[in-house]
């Protein structure tokens, strides 16, 4: 794992003067790497961080922009999904660290200088994933279409047979 790359998630806000900021960071296949998940193949993301540092707190803009590779839930072929997703992260600082009720607000230590934004990249991402992944619902390609028949064909054999185990339900009789 590259330690180098993941330094990037660490927002240092500790250190940065009062006032509006910008970072950029890229996501990558070392990312997907490290989250395992096996809707998501690969992938090539930009997020824009636009960062207000005020007294008491920090206002994050996260504008997530690109694409990762998965796969059609119809033919299993890869699939170029598109990410395009803006969220707000408000990191409040208070006396010590602890859960907020609202999602887009984290309290942190007084002491904090740093909060790492990794696992909260990759959830934005993970949600940003459709349901239902097909390639002509993206509109950019089409399903194989030799699986596309395989398919078919197998439709259609499976509903000529009939399992003699069933047979005996059918003889129940009801009231």
């Amino acid at each position: 794992m590259d330690k180098e790359y993941f330094k990037q998630f660490n927002i240092r806000f500790g250190s940065l003067a009062l006032g509006k900021h910008q970072l950029e960071v890229e996501i990558n296949n070392i990312f997907f790497e490290k989250y395992k998940n096996d809707d998501i193949k690969n992938g090539d993301i930009r997020v824009n961080i636009k960062l207000e540092r005020k007294e008491s707190m920090v206002v994050l803009n996260f504008d997530l922009r690109g694409n990762i590779v998965s796969f059609c839930d119809v033919c299993l072929e890869d699939l170029t999904i598109p990410i395009a997703k803006q969220e707000i992260l408000i990191l409040k600082t208070t006396g010590t660290a602890r859960e907020s009720d609202n999602e887009n607000i984290v309290f942190v230590g007084e002491k904090e200088n740093f909060y790492n934004i990794e696992q909260l990249l990759y959830e934005y991402i993970v949600t940003s994933i459709p349901i239902r992944k097909v390639h002509q619902e993206m509109g950019t390609e089409t399903c194989n279409p030799d699986m596309l028949k395989r398919i078919e064909k197998a439709k259609n054999e499976s509903y000529s047979q009939e399992d003699e185990r069933w047979n005996v339900l059918k003889e129940i009789k009801f009231e």
